[in-house]
Formats: structure tokens, C-alpha cells, sequence
């Protein structure tokens, strides 16, 4: 089955539209912040000040959906991330996007499904084969009205409704299992463009059904977040994280926030009282001391040295109320600060957009940054 490496080609053709050039590459198109660039018959990418921020050396490219973007490079088949980092290594004949985090994958004449993020093997050692590339062939196909997978080696077929997968993910310690990507989930607000730095985070943090919009198709993203707003998004990533089912009631009492507010005293995230006003703007310090005590937050593995971190950042003080509640999700890939020299604006405000890229880091493990 060769039809991967013919279409991707076909939809850059068909879907981008030229829009401004920079030095000898041409610019086609945005989406999620970044837009394709290509030069001599090669693709990378580039962002909206025109800077190339993912090398020109792949034969084509498809725009990034969810923060990530199918790439070839001598014949091949990679995903890699808005940074370039390689989520799926460019060796596979065919990528399908399954969901979930996961694709549908061809090495020769072999099939079988990968997973974005790596887990443990049965061995012990990291993989990313959910399902080991060693099947005469992999489909989706339909039974009893489900979507299943179906997997055949040597005649004997294996079915997998499509819908246990994230289950399965979960039970096989896949990191940010809660949390499934969902094929196809994406929004459409006015008042969020493709060219925003903000917009890959809207798109996630939608698609994980952790932020909605405000009403009338918009989202708001320079609107500042109250602190009942904060505790909402803090008692569903927990909830979710930790596999209760408290982020999927209704939160129709009155007020709102009631029941959020309580769930996050009981569940250690704030002290009883911590919060007289959850209806003024979070600061950002308050934030980072809310998400930071989240059991998601303390779970995470750190992905920047924390000594570093706490010589770096130059607006925190050791002595600061919330200072090892910020050091600690600088040191998780969660924040990157408000500009290149890693400023943390403790006393700001936090806005809708900021909020969007705070939750889809510590929801999807992808996502997190490497900040040296």
C-alpha cells in the first residue's frame, strides 16, 4: 500500500494557499501557529515572523493538527512536533492517525499500530509498538455497528473495537492514557486565528474537552481567569487524571464553582478557606500553586533540571510564597515563561490562552518543553 506516500504530496498541493515568502522559501498556509515552507522542492516550517523554526529538508509535509505533523524524508514516514523533535522516527511506509495518540503503521510488508508516547514493554523496556509491527495486514473495519480494528497474521484475525483502545492504553501504563486525543475534534472560534501563538493550545485543550468556548463561537483568550475558573480546570484534570468521574458532572449549582471548589479541598489542592474571592482574577503565582498540587502535576517526571531552573528564572525569589510550586512545573515542561529570558510574571493576571497552553502540557506528555 503505497497510498500514504502519494497523498501527502496531493494535500499540500490541494490545501495550502501562499501567503508571504521569507529569504528563498515560500510560505504556505498556517495552521496551529506555523506554516509550511518550502525551498528547492523540500518542506519545514516556519513561524509567523517568517523565521524557519523546523528545518527545510523533508520531501513533503502536512500541516500540524494537535500539535503534531506528519513529515517524509527519504520515503519514509515520521511525526514530529512543533520544535521538530521526532514523536514517531521517519521509518514507516504508512502513518495512519488512529486516534487516541495512536497510528496505524506499515514497515514493508508488516503491520501494526504505534503509540506517539512511549511505554513500558512486557520486557520492561520503553516501546512504542501498541501493537508489534508483525501483521499481514491492519484495517479498520465495521462490526455489530463498531468501529474495530482488525489485525490478521497467518489467517487468524484479531478484533479490537476502536473504543476499548483508550482503556487499553491506560492499563498499559501509556503515558497521558486519561487524556486521549480525539480524531477529528477540533474547534472553530472567530476570535482565534491560525496565526496565533495561542491557537495549537485552544485546539488541544478543546479537544480534551478541558476548556470550551465563552458563547457565540468565541473563546476569548485575552479574558482573565477568575479563581473558581482555575479551580474548575484543576478538579478535571485531577478527576480525570486519577480516574473518578467528578469532571464529567454537571456543574449546574448555584453558585457554579461550589462543588469545584469543594472537590479541590478534599482532595488536597487547596485548604478550606484559602480563597475567600474565587470570583477575582487568578495571579499567575496562585495558578501555578493550584495546579502544581494537583496529583497529575506532582506525578510528572521532570524534564528540566530543577537547580537550573531555579538559577534561571529572574522574577522568582526562593523566598516568594509560590516560588517552589513555579520552580516545579518550569522543571516538568508545564511553563516556559512570558518571554525568551524565562520571566514568570508572578503578580499578572492569567488569561484564557495562557491557561489553554498550561492544561495541554500537563494533560499530554508531547507537549511538554524542553527549555535548554
Amino acid at each position: 500500500m503505497k497510498r500514504s506516500r502519494r497523498v501527502l504530496p496531493a494535500l499540500l498541493l490541494s490545501l495550502s494557499l501562499t501567503l508571504s515568502s521569507a529569504g528563498a522559501a515560500v510560505l504556505h498556509g498556517y495552521r496551529e501557529g506555523l506554516a509550511k515552507a518550502e525551498e528547492d522542492g523540500l518542506w519545514g516550517f516556519a513561524d509567523v515572523s517568517g523565521a524557519i523554526v523546523v528545518p527545510i529538508q523533508y520531501q513533503s509535509v502536512l500541516d500540524f493538527t494537535l500539535g503534531t505533523a506528519l513529515v517524509q524524508t527519504g520515503n519514509k514516514l515520521g511525526l514530529i512536533r512543533q520544535d521538530g523533535t521526532y514523536l514517531l522516527d521517519p521509518e514507516y511506509d504508512t502513518l495512519e492517525n488512529l486516534g487516541y495518540g495512536l497510528y496505524l503503521a506499515q514497515q514493508g510488508n508488516s503491520w501494526g499500530v504505534v503509540s506517539i508516547l512511549a511505554f513500558p514493554g512486557e520486557d520492561g523496556a520503553a516501546t512504542q509498538a501498541f501493537f508489534p509491527i508483525q501483521y499481514d495486514t491492519v484495517r479498520i473495519g465495521q462490526m455489530d455497528g463498531l468501529e474495530v480494528l482488525l489485525l490478521t497474521q497467518d489467517g487468524v484475525e484479531t478484533v479490537t473495537p476502536l473504543a476499548s483502545l483508550p482503556q487499553l492504553m491506560v492499563e498499559r501504563d501509556v503515558p497521558s492514557a486519561r487524556f486521549p486525543l480525539l480524531k477529528g475534534r477540533l474547534p472553530s472560534f472567530s476570535d482565534v486565528e491560525d496565526r496565533d501563538w495561542f491557537s495549537v493550545w485552544v485546539d488541544i485543550a478543546y479537544n480534551l474537552s478541558l476548556m470550551e468556548g465563552v458563547g457565540g463561537g468565541r473563546f476569548a483568550p485575552d479574558q482573565t481567569l477568575t479563581v473558581a475558573e482555575a479551580l474548575k480546570l484543576a478538579a478535571f484534570l485531577e478527576s480525570q487524571a486519577t480516574g473518578d468521574t467528578f469532571h464529567l458532572q454537571s456543574l449546574s449549582g448555584t453558585p457554579w464553582y461550589r462543588t469545584c471548589v469543594t472537590y479541590c479541598e478534599a482532595r488536597g489542592i487547596i485548604t478550606p478557606g484559602a480563597f475567600p474571592d474565587v470570583q477575582r482574577p487568578v495571579t499567575r503565582a496562585e495558578m501555578a500553586g493550584i495546579f502544581a498540587a494537583t496529583s497529575l502535576a506532582r506525578s510528572l517526571p521532570e524534564r528540566n533540571s530543577l537547580s537550573q531552573v531555579r538559577a534561571s528564572l529572574p522574577d522568582v525569589s526562593p523566598e516568594d510564597p509560590a516560588a517552589e510550586a513555579i520552580y516545579s512545573l518550569y522543571a516538568k515542561g508545564i511553563l516556559s515563561g512570558t518571554d525568551g529570558a524565562l520571566t514568570f510574571a508572578p503578580e499578572a493576571p492569567l488569561t484564557r490562552a495562557e491557561a489553554a497552553a498550561i492544561v495541554s502540557r500537563m494533560a499530554r506528555a508531547e507537549q511538554r518543553v524542553d527549555l535548554w
